[in-house]
This record gives structure tokens, sequence and C-alpha cells, in this order.
């Protein structure tokens, strides 16, 4: 992961990719749970888990934890630090994430208005295959607050 950005509407262009790769722990799926209250057997059981999805050959990883992952990309990444985020509207997964598998983010940004910017999100499998995708409406920071953050950059 390449050090943390804060980039201002203005600094952005279409097409402006970040993709990251992600893999989550029982450690993290369990902190998850406990602090959205999240007691969906899937989460901790893994036969709750084969019940719902035969394929699966572990605990599935809470489609809320995914989304916390995304909003680090859009919070210290792309647009970076100071961003606040307005919308995340996520379609299904088309299959479930267990622990230990690999997925790669990549966002996108797809549409920028004044100080309002669009981004596409893709999730895709180790194999490539795309298992869910998400629209986000966020603000990036302004200039006053890139200045603040360039500053505490150098010391």
């Amino acid at each position: 992961m390449s050090a943390n950005k804060c980039l201002t509407a203005a600094m952005l262009e279409l097409g402006m990719r970040h993709q990251q790769n992600f893999s989550f722990t029982r450690e993290q799926v369990e902190t998850y749970c406990a602090l959205s209250g999240d007691i969906n057997a899937i989460h901790r059981d893994v036969e709750a888990a084969r019940l719902r999805f035969p394929e699966v050959n572990d605990i599935v990883v809470p489609g809320g934890l995914i989304q916390i992952a995304v909003t680090g990309i859009f919070g210290s990444q792309l647009p970076g630090d100071g961003t606040l985020g307005l919308t995340f509207s996520p379609d299904r997964f088309r299959k479930p994430v267990c622990l230990g598998d690999t997925i790669t983010v990549t966002v996108e940004v797809t549409k920028i208005r004044g100080e309002l910017v669009e981004m596409d999100v893709f999730v895709d499998d180790a194999t490539g295959t795309r298992i869910g995708s998400a629209k986000s409406r966020l603000v990036p920071p302004d200039e006053t607050y890139r200045r603040w953050w360039e500053a505490q950059q150098q010391g």
C-alpha cells in the first residue's frame, strides 16, 4: 500500500483508480460483529455458513466489513485524508467471501461535479471474477484542509 494521500476535487481526473487486495481474519470478523451487533451465525459457525452456501470452506465475511475496507481506501488513498462519504450503494455480492479469501477492490473516479465526486467500486475474487460492485458519492478535502494536511506531513 502506498503512502496516504489527500487529493482535492481539482486534483482528481476521470478514470483515476486505486486497487488494493484484502484478506480477512477471524479476529477482524469477530471485532466487526461485536461492534456492529451482527450476530448472524454464518459469520461465526462454518456449519451455518454451509447451510446457506454449500460451497464455502469457512465462515462468511460480513459484507459490511468489506464496505469498511472500501471506506478505508476513500479516506486514505483516493481521494484520501479529509474525504467525506455521502453515499455508498452496493450491489449484492454474487458469491460469499470467506476467511482467507483474497479479494481485489478497485475504486475509480467516474464523475466530478464541483466538489462532489462519484466513484465506481469493483470487488473481484482471486481468479479475477467480479463478485460485487457499488457506487459512491464523496466530497474530497478542500484546499484549506489539504494545506493543513501537507503541514502535518512535514513535521
